[in-house]
């Protein structure tokens, strides 16, 4: 009986014993330092190399240390290490800890200038990027090249990726970078910046890509791809080239090709491309030909649509709905200014027996109405539902007083109007522009569908604008066609 007591009393005070150390322990946690510490957003950083940046009377058979300030990915530093010029060999990485040794395989050329870049590709083990390129410059001869070109890519999406190539022109005369190896290699900054520096006297000719699988070669149609205007040259007097601007974009290598055709009533075919395509070839009329055995059926007009640009729309004869139709395409292209795909330059579609009753419709206007912020030298468009009879159309233009403001109306295409005032609109003053319905037709004579349209718009005052203003110079002397300014 005592001992059943005593047993008891033991096991209230091993509880009382073990809640106490729960309690003990809950309070220890609650004090405790986050696991890990504060997150690491501290980009990594070149910090000390050798031979320093700078030397002259390197060895020819040197190994090469560059010391980070931190951990870094090691395949990552793979990717964004860059030699110039190239080696015939690339050298062997030996890490230990944050240094990295480059050995060489092969002497170094004599009295030659040599860079190494590492890009902003170069991470750490928490994935932060380096800021900027870090480049190390040392020559086996008794001085250091100083040219230096510098430059800007444009384009979509982060620029980090972005390389920039250099091929020195006496080395290699009409660099093909399919299957030339470039000579020199940087990467840009987020913001799309890259520089080379300490480059011997010449012409160098630049490309920027994206080399999305990592082989040194341009791949059409995969690697994004730019060129700027002109190469770069450096001299001795005249040691720096700059700014080169490149605007980046995969390069279309597929041709267009139908997608579909089908006529929507007995006057009208439509033809549905694979992409979009040029509106100079594809509104000639002459570039369609339409067939029903010997029979020709008329083509009038051919435009592509102002609202699809893959789009191509025919006015034609009067299809005859029994009849199977061969239509012959020829000299059109795409943006690119690929032609069309062979197998597509002739299609078939059937004739409709649908009348072409269907009034048009306005589908879009500029300004757009109760539009603000309008500049002075706008020109005022409207496109159609389908084409129309461009002989004649009441347009007019008004300010807020009433007062007529003359101009040149237009049809760039038989779906699309412009006018263009005859002067720079007057500054804060508020416009309305008259679509009139009853002097509006279709081709086939069908009349507007609707009231008149009316737009008003109020144009910026002239305070609020500037003017920039320059001097364009073509290096090419024997450049020819327009210039255009964006």
């Amino acid at each position: 009986m005592k001992l059943s007591v005593f047993n008891r009393i033991k096991k209230i005070g091993l509880f009382f014993v073990a809640s106490g150390l729960l309690v003990f322990g809950v309070r220890c946690a609650r004090q405790a330092m986050p696991p890990g510490g504060p997150e690491d957003r501290t980009p990594p950083k070149v910090v000390r190399t050798v031979p320093g940046n700078g030397s002259t009377h390197a060895s020819r058979s040197p190994k090469v240390m560059i010391q980070f300030s931190e951990q870094v990915n090691h395949e990552s530093v793979r990717q964004a290490l860059f030699l110039a010029p190239r080696p015939a060999e690339f050298p062997k990485l030996k890490w230990k800890g944050t240094r990295l040794f480059l050995i060489f395989p092969d002497s170094l050329l004599p009295d030659q200038t040599y860079l190494i870049s590492l890009g902003t590709g170069i991470r750490d083990r928490h994935g932060n990027p380096m800021k900027e390129t870090a480049t190390v410059a040392f020559s086996t001869g008794a001085h250091l090249d100083n040219g230096r070109i510098w430059g800007r890519v444009f384009g979509k999406g982060s620029l980090l990726n972005v390389q920039v190539w250099g091929y020195l022109l006496r080395v290699r005369s009409g660099p093909d970078p399919r299957k030339d190896l470039p000579q020199y290699v940087t990467q840009c900054d987020a913001r799309g910046r890259f520089a080379f520096g300490f480059l011997s006297p010449g012409t160098y000719r630049l490309f920027a890509l994206i080399d999305r699988d990592k082989n040194d070669l341009y791949n059409p149609g995969y690697d994004s791809f730019g060129l700027p205007p002109r190469d770069a040259r450096v001299t001795r007097r005249d040691s720096t080239d700059g700014p080169l601007f490149f605007r980046i974009a995969v390069q279309d290598t597929v041709p267009p090709r139908v997608a579909s055709v089908f006529a929507t009533d007995q006057r009208h075919v439509q033809i549905r491309f694979s992409e979009a395509v040029d509106s100079l070839s594809s509104a000639q009329a002459g570039n369609f030909s339409i067939r029903a055995g010997s029979t020709e059926l008329p083509v009038a007009c051919a435009y592509r649509s102002a609202l699809d640009f893959s789009r191509v729309v025919l006015c034609t004869g009067k299809q005859d709905s029994s009849q199977n139709y061969s239509l012959k395409i020829k000299n059109l292209r795409d943006l690119a200014g690929l032609p069309l795909d062979s197998a597509s330059t002739v299609v078939r579609f059937r004739g409709s027996a649908i009348p072409d009753t269907v009034a048009p419709k306005m589908v879009r206007v500029f300004p757009k109405d109760s539009s603000g912020g309008v500049l002075p030298d706008v020109s005022l468009s409207c496109i159609f539902s389908k084409a129309m009879d461009t002989t004649s159309a009441g347009v007019f233009l008004f300010s807020a007083r009433g007062d007529s403001v003359s101009g040149r109306g237009s049809w760039p295409q038989p779906d699309r109007f412009v006018f263009r005032p005859a002067k720079i609109l007057a500054g804060n003053t508020e416009f309305r522009w008259v679509v009139s319905a009853n002097q509006l037709r279709d081709r086939q004579g069908n009349a507007f569908n609707g009231d008149s349209v009316l737009t008003t718009f109020h144009v910026v005052p002239y305070d609020t604008l500037t003017e920039i203003s320059g001097r364009i110079v073509d290096p090419d002397s024997a450049a020819r066609g327009p210039v255009v300014v964006r």
